[in-house]
């Protein structure tokens, strides 16, 4: 529920409900902002919204849907009245900066900003949690002739003489709310404009000869419509079929309302014989049948028709079903037909998911007056009658709903900042009381006292009665700060007993987390969070958590700090807080000192014989966790002049070489009174001897493979290891090659029914290695499954594989295309997109259960359903019990292996997911295949699921 009275909103802008009968995230929630309206203004708006409101709501498929739409009036208060106008001298100091064009209307300046952030404040402040605003219209207080759409979320209108009732806001609300196009003009937008008249090719072909629709001119010649009757080319008029259709498509738009209706179904008509584009619009009246006109039928064919739109990713199963009743109830006529609705699986593409359902009885004759008509358009897999040959021309009543405060002294009031809302129900009909609760207030109750009332008057009232909110719930937040240690933190928040917190990591973003996010990375984090209680008023506020680089430390010492002539010297660091695998880079002051390492964290460093202070420094620059370090120690070294010969020998070879008194030695030489040799280059010179070089091949005479004794230079460089022939080729990492699918089968542990697998981190970089190694190369679209070694269980009853981080980031690193845990019984298959946001979300080891499910919670109904079906829970947690119910993003494909028997429907087999009550509710999309033999489904959350039959 959303928060207080208009005096306590923490809202910019006030707030007024028009028209409310169900919770914001059920419902299409339409908001209504002033533009133009000054502070002494705003009752004026109140009105002029409420007045347009009601009349959107008049118009089908607006009057059929009126129980599932929400409306609110957003007072942005202007400093000025009216609109400014594009390169005109008329600029008033507006809220919106809104600015006419011609009939258009457009925002400058920051306008468009501002109404987005009014709309992200009522999703994250105001609307019930977890509802999104669906579209904003904005009302300019001016009577100038001006409309327009801009795009799916912002349209506006004004106060002109033919908006009085809104038609204009109708208008262009369904440009918003339909995509709709003009019918009038030349643009390609919206699925009631076409670019070609080919029957068979028009967006609207299967839906030609109903109702009036046809082909016909819209703005040019080459532009077309389906009608010349209709709001979007004239206002006044009502919506033509494929206007209406559109629009209740998308008023059960998955994305803002969260229990679409099934299917949305035109109203039926009963024909005689006609082209399909000869009938257009009123022309179409002359060949529809009734009770009145039945005889003008004898002789001819009689069609009973409709068209259906899918709404939802699930197949529709439906029945048509036709009949004449003579006036003494016998049966003349009867026929059936049934139809499958393809699912409404690509939301761009209604027309996949659409069918014109008809059955025609042939040549009839002997029809009088008095012969009843009955046709009926049935769901097959409830029963239900969804329309039916009346349907068109059945009367409305009205339910006027009215809020009720019901004070402490015993009195009753308005709830403020409500207005009396009006909903459209079917005569003789029952409507469901939904009892919504409003801004601030809780609903405790009704003047029907019950669930569902029928409708049976033209007009009937009902009351919702309110208690108001009392304080916020008790909330205790506490800055978290702690030193990085690999280890995930958490904020600290303390709620007491009963208050339910949602979380959102933005500002303003809605709050829609049902548990904290952990974090390991050092860094600073803040949550922002919205705290609900049963008559509280609900509390917002953030938590911080910070966690610091750890500190780090070093000492580097020589193992002797002086030297006596030339020689070797051996430095050791010692780390603090460092990691193991942290490269640490040791540097002297003195160019040309060569450092060899000999181990971890131990280095050799050659000196010359030359007295000389050096300074060596060992660097750690530190990461995003860790802070950096430094560290110096000094090596003294006296000349000791017995050493005869020159400078120090190079690394890659013996310099200053020669005879019997030659140079000191390289790396690893020691020069005597004959030199020594390089560490690549050449042996000791001279007959009185010398140390050798590390790698040396000369003799006792001096000479060397590379070096001549008396040239005093270095090898020539190996300039083949430059040419192209010889570079080295990329690593197999950095090149990418053909798809690979990877089956990982691992041992587990099993006991008891359960299998157990741990820490396979090492097991799939082994796999995945070796894989590129065969391909040469980093592999693209890489899938890997990971099968089960379930031994003996091969019934199980629990199923743990834990995913340490290292495999998880390890699956992520790689792109992994898609990744596949084949438990048997059940397999699952995580997308790539779905495999980061879990690394995101649980930043640490992830446990994956599946298990059988106990059948005892089932109801009645459910039980019936499953029968003995298999039912399975399966989870996503990370190791510290944070456990993931659904993933923002990604998709996981869930496969559940059932052998149907031979006295089972395959296309009645279903996937059910099973709630808290027991109850057994149907999976959208999921089905039987019976090639594997396995019942599908895809999903974004982890809960239970069942295999269940229709009967």
């Amino acid at each position: 529920m959303a928060d207080q009275t208009a005096a306590d909103q923490t809202t910019a802008a006030s707030v007024y409900a028009i028209h409310k009968t169900g919770d914001d995230k059920e419902n299409f929630v339409i908001v209504i902002m002033g533009e133009g309206y000054t502070q002494e203004q705003q009752e004026q708006f109140l009105k002029d919204a409420t007045a347009k409101a009601q009349g959107l709501l008049k118009w089908s498929p607006y009057k059929e849907y009126s129980d599932r739409i929400n409306i609110y009036a957003v007072q942005t208060v202007s400093n000025e009245t009216g609109v400014g106008v594009m390169y005109g001298e008329s600029n008033p100091d507006t809220y919106f900066h809104v600015q006419a064009f011609g009939k258009s209307c457009y925002f400058a300046k920051d306008g468009e900003d501002k109404a987005r952030a009014l709309r992200a404040e009522l999703e994250s402040r105001y609307l019930d949690t977890g509802a999104a605003v669906g579209t904003i219209h904005i009302i300019c207080n001016t009577t100038a002739n001006i409309g327009s759409s801009s795009n799916a979320l912002f349209s506006f209108s004004a106060n002109s003489g033919e908006n009085e009732q809104g038609d204009v806001m109708t208008h262009e609300i369904s440009h918003s709310i339909g995509r709709l196009g003009d019918e009038y003009d030349k643009k390609m937008q919206g699925e009631n404009i076409s670019d070609t008249s080919d029957p068979d090719k028009i967006k609207w072909h299967k839906m030609l000869g109903f109702r009036g629709i046809g082909i016909t001119a819209a703005g040019t010649e080459t532009v077309f419509a389906p009608s010349r009757v209709c709001m979007m080319r004239d206002l006044g008029n009502p919506f033509c079929e494929v206007c209406k259709m559109e629009l209740a498509r998308r008023l059960n738009n998955r994305d803002y309302v969260s229990r679409q209706a099934s299917v949305y179904v035109c109203d039926p008509e009963i024909t005689i014989p006609h082209t399909r584009t000869g009938t257009l619009d009123r022309d179409s009246d002359q060949y529809r049948i009734d009770e009145k006109n039945i005889t003008k039928a004898n002789g001819q064919d009689l069609e009973f028709r409709t068209i259906v739109q899918n709404i939802v990713d699930a197949k529709q199963h439906l029945k048509i079903t036709f009949r004449i009743i003579g006036a003494d109830h016998t049966v003349k006529y009867e026929k059936e037909e049934t139809y499958t609705v393809p699912p409404h699986s690509n939301w761009y593409d209604p027309d996949a998911a659409r069918e014109s359902l008809s059955v025609t009885l042939p040549a009839v004759t002997g029809l009088v007056s008095g012969d009843r008509l009955e046709g009926k358009i049935i769901d097959e897999d409830t029963g239900k009658i969804l329309a039916d040959n009346q349907t068109a021309g059945q009367a409305w009543s009205t339910v006027t709903i009215r809020y009720m405060l019901q004070n402490e002294d015993g009195t009753e009031t308005t709830v403020p900042d409500t207005a009396p809302a009006t909903v459209y129900v079917p005569k003789n009909s029952a409507y469901t009381l939904r009892s919504p609760d409003l801004y601030g207030y809780t609903c405790v109750g009704n003047s029907a006292n019950q669930g569902e009332i029928n409708i049976t008057e033209d007009r009937q009232e009902i009351t919702y009665y309110y208690r108001k909110n009392s304080e916020m719930p008790e909330i205790q937040t506490v800055p978290v700060r702690v030193t990085y240690d690999g280890k995930p933190h958490t904020f600290d928040i303390k709620q007491e007993d009963g208050v339910q917190i949602r979380y959102s990591l933005t500002e303003n973003g809605s709050y829609t987390q049902t548990e904290m996010p952990f974090y390991t990375e050092a860094g600073q984090y803040k949550i922002y969070f919205k705290a609900e209680k049963a008559s509280f008023i609900p509390r917002y506020g953030e938590a911080v958590l910070e966690i610091e680089k750890a500190s780090t430390n070093m000492q580097l010492t020589a193992k002797t700090d002086t030297v006596k002539g030339a020689g070797t010297v051996e430095l050791q660091l010692c780390r603090q807080g460092i990691p193991e695998d942290a490269g640490i880079k040791v540097t002297c002051d003195v160019s040309g000192i060569a450092l060899e390492e000999k181990g971890t964290d131990h280095w050799m460093a050659t000196l010359p014989n030359e007295t000389k202070t050096y300074t060596f420094t060992a660097c750690y620059n530190g990461n995003g966790n860790y802070t950096g370090s430094k560290a110096d120690c000094q090596v003294r070294v006296t000349a000791d002049h017995s050493q005869t010969g020159g400078g120090s020998g190079g690394s890659s070879g013996g310099s200053s070489g020669g005879s019997s008194s030659g140079g000191s030695g390289g790396i690893s030489g020691g020069g005597s009174s004959g030199g020594s040799g390089g560490s690549s280059g050449g042996s000791s010179g001279g007959s009185s001897g010398g140390g050798s070089g590390e790698n040396a091949g000369g003799s006792t005479d001096g000479s060397s493979g590379n070096v001549s004794p008396d040239s005093g230079t270095l090898p020539a460089p190996d300039h083949a290891k430059e040419e192209p022939g010889n570079v080295t080729p990329p690593s197999a990492e950095d090149t990418p090659v053909s798809v690979k699918n990877l089956n990982v089968k691992v041992k587990s542990a099993v006991k008891n029914n359960t299998v157990k697998v741990k820490n396979i981190a090492a097991v799939l970089k082994k796999e995945i290695t070796k894989a590129e190694k065969e391909q040469g190369g980093r592999i693209k679209d890489l899938s890997v499954e990971i099968t089960f070694d379930t031994g003996k269980a091969k019934n199980w009853k629990n199923l743990h594989l834990e995913m340490d981080k290292q495999a998880v980031n390890l699956l992520v690193k790689k792109n992994v295309k898609e990744w596949k845990v084949n438990g048997g019984n059940v397999n699952l298959t995580f997308d790539s997109k779905a495999l980061k946001e879990l690394k995101k979300e649980m930043n640490t080891a992830v446990v994956i259960k599946m298990k059988q499910a106990d059948k005892k919670n089932l109801s009645a109904r459910a039980g019936k359903i499953i029968g003995k079906r298999p039912v399975y829970d399966f989870s996503v947690t990370g190791i510290k019990k944070k456990q993931s119910s659904v993933l923002k993003k990604g998709r996981i494909r869930v496969a559940v292996s059932y052998n149907a028997s031979k006295k089972e429907k395959d296309k009645k087999i279903f996937a059910y997911k099973i709630d808290k009550h027991g109850a057994a509710v149907k999976i959208p999309g999921s089905y039987y295949d019976s090639d594997t033999k396995t019942v599908n489904f895809v999903s974004r959350g982890f809960f239970t699921v069942a295999v269940g039959c229709e009967k």
